[in-house]
């Protein structure tokens, strides 16, 4: 089964004792940001979502840890497009792989599922609205990988049983670190729509 929302990957990783802003509507990355894809483009999304009326959707994407010393990470998010008054948020998934490719999930550096992530709307949007989903509170080091290496992480938002979610799509706009937007070395992975780790680009 093909899955007609397509491309995506609107993530960040927050640096360590940074200050992050929990306002109703945040138009970028906040203060701290080690790593943030780019604003929504107003073009797509792709499932990413768990016990919603998919059962589980999950878009991974990469980046770099580009500090010699390595990175601190005390929170991740996703901006994620919600059909509005159809999708209650009662926790979060989150993951941070290394060396995914076609077909291979590589290795789980990082993970965790929280029941209180931080939910709130970023002003973007249009028939949906778009909410960032963050996980706070971790306390996890990524060292610099070698040269041509990289991680790749997953927010997913999870429902009440009902409802979808989208990961934006982004085309870099306010981004933070590396890469910028969609650098089209995004993976899908989903029971329901049969994909495992298959690149964004193969689910139009």
């Amino acid at each position: 089964m093909k899955n007609k929302y397509n491309f995506a990957a609107l993530f960040a990783l927050v640096l360590a004792a940074a200050l992050v802003l929990n306002t109703s509507v945040r138009a970028q990355a906040p203060p701290g940001s080690l790593w943030y894809n780019g604003d929504f483009n107003y073009v797509n999304g792709l499932a990413n979502e768990r016990n919603t009326s998919i059962p589980q959707a999950a878009v991974y994407d990469d980046f770099e840890v580009t500090a010699a010393l390595g990175w601190h990470v005390t929170a991740v998010f996703s901006d994620n497009l919600f059909n509005v008054g159809g999708f209650n948020v009662t926790g979060a998934d989150w993951e941070i792989r290394t060396g995914v490719s076609e077909g291979n999930a590589g290795t789980l550096v990082a993970s965790g599922t929280t029941s209180l992530p931080i939910v709130s709307l970023t002003g973007r949007g249009h028939e949906l609205q778009e909410y960032m989903v963050e996980v706070t509170g971790l306390n996890v080091f990524l060292p610099m990988l070698p040269a041509g290496e990289h991680y790749w992480l997953n927010v997913t938002p999870v429902g009440g049983g009902y409802g979808y979610s989208w990961n934006s799509d982004t085309s870099g706009a306010n981004c933070v670190g590396t890469p910028c937007g969609n650098d089209q070395n995004a993976f899908f992975n989903s029971t329901y729509f049969g994909a495992y780790f298959t690149s964004t680009a193969n689910e139009g």
